[in-house]
């Protein structure tokens, strides 16, 4: 009998290529989400230094222009920090999407495997059939060899 053949075969190669690409796109805005967290660690650790800096100056004394300096830095450092929270929130709801096409794309997948797993246990079950109407085949004709020469 023929090797097995499963007629969706290409269909199949396509939706795990989809699978694939999205999942590489999930990555990558999952990527680019982590590094904005870290843009925004960096962000407000050096805020929390540049607070503690100006507080120290206030308490030795400084001039009015250093003072504003230091609130112009921080209110810089604010609008970054809320610029930054943005894109997070941006690349969180992508990834969310992203996700859902995955799963989607998964699910797709999954009904062409088991499509090609029931039509390779049929074709199993036609294999073994075949082969066990062989056998007996084999066995009558030996059987009547055997027969044609007890006479």
């Amino acid at each position: 009998m023929k090797k097995f053949q499963f007629k969706f075969e290409t269909v199949l190669k396509v939706k795990e290529r989809k699978e694939e690409q999205l999942k590489r796109e999930l990555m990558y805005i999952q990527k680019l989400k982590i590094e904005q967290e870290q843009i925004l660690e960096k962000i407000g650790a050096e805020r929390k230094k540049m607070h503690e800096q100006k507080g120290r100056e206030k308490q030795g004394g400084t001039d009015i222009s250093t003072l504003i300096y230091y609130e112009a830095y921080l209110n810089s450092l604010r609008a970054q920090i809320a610029r930054t929270e943005k894109r997070i929130k941006e690349f969180t709801e992508k990834a969310d999407e992203k996700r859902v096409e995955v799963v989607e794309a998964s699910r797709e997948k999954k009904i062409f495997e088991n499509l090609k797993d029931r039509h390779f246990s049929v074709f199993k079950k036609a294999v073994l059939s075949n082969e066990q109407k062989q056998l007996d085949e084999m066995a009558v004709n030996k059987y009547n060899r055997k027969e044609q020469h007890n006479y």
